[in-house]
């Protein structure tokens, strides 16, 4: 089942593509990000035993992802860990209430004095869990790629500077003009954009391009989703202090929509203005 359903709706024909390719970028995974792996390493000769009796043969290992790409990942694994080069295994990966479980070969294995890394290749058995994993790289590789889109401009009574991303998602910050104090931020991804303001704590989602057009709530949690993993991902390019507000916002409520003034009637203030109350007329044996 894809993780997302209304949202990043990767077709067949792109991902066939995708996994037609020989290279593919990798993209850093965040070091809090709560992506977990876990792997079934034999660390001999099983790769001639197939399916169930090589994981018989093994051991599991749960690591952190370093990096991923569209076809394989890199997991950091305790020094301990064994693997063949070749050596089929499954990958299952976890995040938040979402599990993937992914068949793959160990494309690489290497041994250090802390850590052992062990490069994976995908080989995904059918579209709903290729389609779900891409949309988990693609969270990953929106946030990673963020990179300064030049020095802050001016803005009334703020200072504004941006940051872009891969599918031309944009990051913008508002801050003080004096102190540099953070205001407000606001994300784009895809069709929507995210908002958060010190001033008022929760996510506030509308639409890209029809900033008064409400956003279904059930499109609206998926963003929201997005928007944590996300951040969960930004580089340090992002300044510290506006990575932290994303993060603690990412979990709070979603922001109550803006109180509207009610119109009050006028009260002339001049005394000589006023008009004395109506008198009902004296009904009939009055």
């Amino acid at each position: 089942m894809p993780i997302f359903t209304r949202i990043l709706d990767f077709k067949r024909d792109l991902l066939a593509r995708l996994r037609n390719k020989r290279s593919h970028p990798r993209h850093r995974v965040g070091a809090n990000f709560p992506l977990k792996a876990v792997i079934n390493l034999s660390g001999d000769d099983a790769p001639a035993a197939k399916g169930a009796q090589a994981r018989a043969l093994g051991c599991d290992w749960s690591g952190h992802v370093g990096d991923i790409s569209n076809n394989g990942l890199n997991i950091i694994l305790p020094p301990a860990a064994t693997a063949t080069r070749g050596e089929p295994t499954t990958l299952r990966l976890s995040l938040e209430n979402h599990l993937l479980e992914i068949p793959a070969t160990v494309a690489h294995f290497r041994v250090y004095s802390t850590h052992a890394l062990c490069g994976l290749r995908l080989e995904f058995a059918d579209f709903k869990t290729q389609k779900a994993y891409h949309q988990l790289v693609e969270a990953v590789s929106l946030g990673a790629s963020f990179a300064p889109a030049g020095p802050g401009r001016p803005s009334p009574g703020f200072v504004r500077r941006s940051w872009r991303s891969k599918n031309k998602a944009l990051l913008t910050d508002w801050r003080e003009a004096d102190g540099r104090t953070l205001d407000h931020f606001e994300l784009t991804l895809g069709d929507h954009s995210v908002q958060g303001q010190r001033s008022r704590l929760g996510l506030e989602v509308q639409h890209r391009a029809e900033a008064g057009k409400t956003v279904a709530p059930a499109v609206a949690g998926e963003v929201r989703q997005l928007f944590r993993w996300v951040v969960g991902n930004l580089p340090k390019s992002v300044p510290a202090d506006l990575r932290e507000f994303m993060a603690r916002i990412a979990t709070s409520p979603p922001a109550p929509p803006p109180t509207r003034a009610v119109a009050r009637p006028v009260v002339p203030t001049d005394p000589s203005s006023w008009q004395a109350p109506r008198q009902r007329p004296p009904g009939p044996g009055r």
